[in-house]
């Protein structure tokens, strides 16, 4: 019997990110700024492609927003000084309820599980840990791009030998996850959480709202 693949992203899939941004407003509470804004420009700057390039580690990435949100806010050092706190929530963030259970399952039906997440190897090991199943693991890091940059994805294609019958890619990011694996034909399950509208053209293959539904899927 031939392998099988699946390939995850991380964060917003398999670990709920609530506690970074939960973070980041805690010490806007602290030092006196709306901390729903501050929470939405943290999310909006660590998802912009334009803040990623040249590659810097992901750490240099959550300093650099928390840099800009002092300049946003008018302040100086104010948001910085929240950086390990923040990046100690990151790494302390708890699967979803149903994650576990259904990657073990996962690994009971054969499939070969690999993580491509959007991270740095000074903050993925206690992500994984986390999970206490294994994974193979590819970080940002490793290729020096971010998803949705398709050298990350051919990277990963190439070195399991991945095809439309042998792998599913299985993410909650839409515009990083999804619209890639649309274009180079990966079959996909998207894991919409929220039930948000696709934003361009690209579909999955299919869509769910928590990982245990992707079973259904995958025999």
């Amino acid at each position: 019997m031939s392998e099988k693949f699946l390939t995850f992203d991380c964060y917003g899939t398999l670990l709920n990110e609530k506690p970074t941004y939960a973070a980041v407003a805690a010490a806007a509470q602290r030092i006196g700024v709306d901390p729903q804004v501050a929470r939405q420009r943290f999310i909006a700057y660590q998802s912009n492609r334009d803040n990623m390039h040249p590659y810097l580690d992901y750490a240099v990435l959550t300093r650099n927003n928390l840099i800009h949100l002092d300049y946003q806010f008018g302040l100086r050092h104010q948001f910085e000084r929240a950086y390990v706190d923040v990046l100690i929530a990151h790494r302390s963030l708890p699967p979803f309820p149903e994650v576990i259970p259904t990657l073990e399952t996962l690994r009971q039906r054969g499939y070969h599980l690999i993580m491509m997440s959007n991270s740095s190897w000074d903050i993925i090991p206690a992500n994984v840990a986390a999970l206490t199943v294994p994974f193979d693991v590819w970080t940002a890091e490793d290729v020096h791009a971010y998803k949705p940059d398709l050298h990350f994805f051919k990277t990963v294609e190439r070195e399991y030998g991945l095809t439309p019958q042998n792998h599913w890619h299985i993410a909650q990011g839409y515009g990083s996850d999804i619209v890639p694996a649309n274009q180079l034909k990966w079959p996909s399950i998207w894991v919409n959480r929220a039930q948000d509208a696709p934003s361009a053209a690209a579909r999955p293959t299919q869509m769910i709202t928590t990982l245990d539904q992707a079973l259904a899927y995958l025999p």
